[in-house]
């Protein structure tokens, strides 16, 4: 120690005598004589919970960012897949000429669960991203499904090929059942999404079909 230094302990003893006719004095002199270690203790306990707070916050930014990625994502899908759809709306006073097989939905009913499946198809891909199990095959085929399906509303609406629609109507089946059994392997859930689309796509084959034979 150095010379005319005192130790906390020497003055204790002084203050001591002057703790008597200045209350607190005492107490702040433990206030001001910490110890290095103690100053070091008790950064670590105060950084502590900061340390908490900050890495929560960074959690919930990056929990944040997450959703809108793959928000945007599952937008970009469905957006994708509806762009016949947003093409060639309803066929307008032609479709409405045509004679229709029984079952036919009508128009908004058809708007209604189109909706949803372009949202299972964009889902379906969205986990086969976020779980890196899309490969350049599994891209290829959604891709191929991509084009039949948007190939149907020019050949129907935009050309009114109601032959060649159907046919197509086959290809779009046929490219979603491909589809389904090459997803399985890679994440079952992402394949599952997909059976609502494959069985509409048999319904709609069939209402082309029937559209075909009461229209030639």
């Amino acid at each position: 120690m150095e010379a005319g230094s005192e130790s906390p302990s020497g003055w204790d003893k002084k203050l001591s005598v002057f703790s008597c006719f200045l209350p607190g004095t005492t107490a702040t002199y433990q206030k001001v004589f910490y110890t290095k270690k103690e100053i070091s203790e008790t950064s670590m306990k105060r950084e502590g919970p900061l340390i908490d707070i900050e890495e929560k916050e960074e959690e919930r930014v990056t929990a944040w960012m997450r959703l809108v990625h793959n928000s945007l994502l599952f937008l970009a899908g469905g957006v994708l897949y509806s762009l016949g759809g947003l093409a060639f709306p309803d066929g307008g006073a032609w479709y409405d000429s045509l004679a229709k097989p029984d079952g036919t939905p009508p128009i908004y009913l058809f708007r209604i669960i189109w909706l949803i499946l372009y949202g299972l198809i964009a889902w379906s891909l969205l986990i086969l991203i976020r779980t890196r199990q899309i490969d350049r095959e599994l891209l290829l085929l959604y891709g191929i499904n991509w084009f039949f399906h948007q190939l149907f509303f020019v050949l129907f609406i935009g050309y009114q090929l109601l032959v060649l629609a159907a046919l197509d109507t086959i290809l779009v089946m046929y490219s979603t059942w491909v589809l389904i059994r090459a997803i399985r392997p890679h994440h079952k859930i992402a394949s599952s999404l997909l059976i609502p689309y494959f069985m509409w796509s048999v319904f709609a084959m069939c209402l082309a079909v029937g559209f075909c034979l009461l229209n030639l």
